[in-house]
Order: C-alpha cells, then structure tokens, then sequence
C-alpha cells in the first residue's frame, strides 16, 4: 500500500486544543470525501485519532504546534493524493483561517 505523510505546522495550539478539533470534525470530514463505510477510533490520552476503511488505514497525532497524518492508501485511493491534499487544506483553511 503506498505511503501518504504530512505535517502541517499550527503554531499557537497546543496538542490539546488540536485533538479536540480534529476528534469533533473528522466524521463529517470523511463523511464527505466519498470514502465508504469507514471506522473511527478516538483516543484522547494520546491525542491520537485513527482511521480504517477498505481505502485508507491512517493515524493522525495532534502535537503541540503541529498535527502529523500518517497513511496507507489502497492502490485505488493512491491516485488521489492531490485531492486528499485539497480537502486537508480547505479544512485547515476553514478551521483555523490558514493560508495552505
């Protein structure tokens, strides 16, 4: 399966403030990329959320100042690394009035 890895730097939030936003917003986030049936697992202890689905099995980790995507795309989903890149970007947008 190959590989999707990204790292967006969010100075000012802690890993907290991070965890919160992503655990709140990421099932109406991959609600809406079209996915399929997907499982979502939470863990707050280690500011973790998870992701499996027949497309994507990815981690994403909520550091003070940064969150970390890390990804396994089944040979179908590989081809649309850019729009998972656009839909990211949108949400950082959105949610914390980013330029991407």
């Amino acid at each position: 399966m190959p590989s999707y890895n990204r790292k967006v730097q969010l100075p000012g939030k802690n890993a907290q403030e991070l965890y919160d936003k992503v655990a709140a917003d990421i099932q109406r986030f991959m609600e809406k990329s079209g996915i399929g049936k997907f499982d979502i697992e939470r863990d707050p202890a280690r500011k973790q959320v998870c992701l499996k689905s027949s497309m994507v099995t990815a981690t994403l980790l909520c550091h003070d100042g940064a969150l970390e995507l890390d990804a396994k795309l089944s040979l179908l989903a590989a081809p649309f690394r850019g729009k998972i890149d656009e839909g990211i970007d949108k949400w950082l947008a959105r949610t914390f009035n980013l330029k991407v």
